[in-house]
């Protein structure tokens, strides 16, 4: 027991030593001077106060080294233990004149002389006669020579010479960098192996072909682009560096197919459509070709659809494609009771910049009771989507914006059941314009143009209201009535909404909002005006959204909690 308390007597006198140890206030230095000196004494190893005077030419010696990084070779200081502070060490600097480049020596051999890129890359140097000497910058030169000799082909390439003499009485260095970039490479033969039949597809697929220069970001780009595909499980893209003859880098695409049947089911509830089910299967890969069969089923209490998608790859499997469409959906929502079968012929691409163009001609056959009004229609509709989609910020976007048009048109000159327009789309704007503060605006217009809306079916009939349009009111309450008070749809629709959201606390936003709109023949009735507060948590499955929204534009003010999962946008 003795031994035991004086064991522990030792350790608490030594406690306060321990919990002591050098730290440092430098002073007469500014911005990147102080903070490169800063960093460098916190880099060293932990000294005790009272072994100081061992180490002090160790800390001039790392100030010098520091300091000598960005130029500055005829520094002094002073190092003073501070009187009220035994572990504190004042570090009290001049730095003096920095050294300055007196002649700058940069020479570049090889094929590289004739490539523009390099030429680009060596104006933007920020060393050259006159700047001041810095390590940081002299090495990051040296690396960005190398870097992009090796992005560009350049396999061979070498620093020959690489010299700098510093004279720190005269305050100027000599800086010589010989760059010898020697032949470069070119793309040989290309190989893809592992899918039978897959050349045909791979083939439009790539940028590059044999002959051309040789470019390392092109086979990393050669690979994403084939996982976008979703045909393959598994990529290597990688040249064959054992098997270069006469600078020629043979490439090799090795692919594995997906799985013969992929299969997912999720579930999901939302204040519009309750709890929901959601079914894919998809073949991936049925044939050389690259064609592929798409299924999808969803279930909700007012709404069933399923799905089939045949899909054709054109010239570019990853942005060009044909698909044969067939859905069936039946709803029971509000005043609508819908069975729709849908057949399509449809062509997208993505060829023209970054907006998804769809152009498809479309049989539907519909039976439908809307309000009091019974009758089914058979279409026959050409017609087309445009599409584009723009954020950053991944799953929690704080920029960003979504657009989309459709258009679909009906005549009985072709044999269609109708002569109408029908013309819909919704744009939505994620901007964020100053730090945490974000704002989003919506809008959507729709018009039916030709036909009595008593002859446009109900499933092309507008109504608003909900999560996505008016909050406050009910998914889709918002339409004319009829003689009995049940809704008939209308010809037009506008939605109109602004939201304001700002962090409260760690993945947690307050969000305020107001929305408009309305579902009109003739824009005779008052538009319905919602407005509320919401709750946005950043989960590790994406933004989960909570809105209470009221009816204000109403004399007894209805609301209504919605619920949402996903991407703002």
């Amino acid at each position: 027991m003795f031994r035991t308390a004086c064991l522990l007597c030792s350790i608490l006198w030594c406690l306060p030593a321990l919990a002591q140890s050098l730290h440092y206030q430098v002073s007469g230095l500014k911005g990147a001077a102080k903070e490169n000196v800063v960093n460098y004494l916190e880099s060293l190893p932990t000294i005790e106060p009272d072994r100081v005077s061992y180490r002090l030419e160790a800390i001039r010696q790392t100030v010098d080294e520091a300091l000598q990084a960005l130029g500055y070779y005829q520094a002094k200081m002073e190092l003073v233990m501070d009187e009220q502070d035994p572990a504190l060490l004042r570090v009290k600097v001049t730095p003096g004149k920095p050294v300055t480049i007196r002649t700058w020596d940069l020479q570049l051999s090889g094929d590289a002389t004739q490539d523009e890129s390099f030429a680009e890359l060596t104006r933007q140097f920020p060393l050259k006669p006159g700047a001041v000497f810095h390590h940081g910058q002299y090495e990051s030169i040296k690396a960005q020579l190398k870097g992009r000799a090796l992005t560009r082909g350049y396999l061979d390439a070498k620093l020959t010479e690489a010299k700098v003499k510093v004279y720190p009485k005269e305050n100027v260095a000599d800086v010589s960098l010989h760059f010898d970039s020697g032949v470069r490479y070119h793309y040989g033969p290309i190989r893809i192996e592992g899918i039978e039949g897959s050349q045909q597809l791979v083939q439009p697929l790539l940028a590059f072909k044999q002959g051309e220069p040789y470019r390392a970001v092109q086979l990393a780009e050669l690979s994403q682009t084939l996982s976008q595909t979703r045909y393959f499980k598994q990529i290597d893209v990688h040249p064959e560096m054992d098997k270069v003859q006469d600078y020629q880098v043979p490439i090799l695409v090795q692919l594995t197919p997906r799985s013969d049947n992929v299969v997912e089911v999720g579930v999901g509830v939302s204040t519009d459509e309750g709890p929901r089910v959601q079914l894919t299967w998809e073949k991936p890969w049925i044939n050389k070709y690259g064609h592929s069969l798409y299924t999808e089923m969803k279930i909700s209490a007012p709404q069933q659809n399923i799905n089939f998608s045949y899909r054709i790859p054109g010239q570019d499997p990853l942005n060009d494609y044909y698909s044969l469409q067939t859905s069936y959906e039946a709803t029971d929502q509000q005043d609508t009771n819908s069975h729709n079968l849908t057949v399509g012929a449809h062509y997208q691409t993505k060829t023209h910049g970054s907006w998804e163009r769809d152009y498809f001609f479309e049989t539907q056959y519909e039976d439908y009771t809307q309000g009091s009004t019974t009758g089914s229609s058979l279409l026959l509709m050409p017609g087309f989507t445009l599409s584009r989609l723009r954020m950053t910020g991944g799953m929690d976007p704080d920029w960003g914006d979504r657009l989309i048009f459709k258009n679909q048109y009906s005549s009985h000159y072709w044999g269609s059941g109708g002569d109408f327009t029908w013309l819909w789309g919704r744009t939505k704007w994620l901007r964020t314009p100053w730090p945490g503060h974000r704002l989003i605006w919506r809008a959507e217009q729709g018009a039916i143009l030709g036909d009595n809306i008593d002859s446009v079916p109900a499933s092309l009939r507008f109504f608003t209201g909900g999560d996505q349009t008016v909050r406050g009111f009910s998914y889709e309450s918002i339409s004319p009535v009829d003689d009995e008070g049940l809704l008939t749809g209308a010809r037009y629709t506008t939605a109109l909404s602004l939201e304001y959201a700002y962090p409260v606390a760690e993945k947690w936003r307050l969000a305020s909002f107001v929305d408009a709109g309305t579902a009109t023949n003739d824009y005779s009735e008052a538009w319905k005006i919602g407005t509320g507060l919401g709750m946005r948590w950043i989960s590790p499955v994406g933004p989960i959204r909570l809105d209470l929204g009221f009816g204000v534009s109403e004399t007894h003010i209805p609301f209504h909690l919605h619920f949402g999962l996903g991407p703002e946008l």
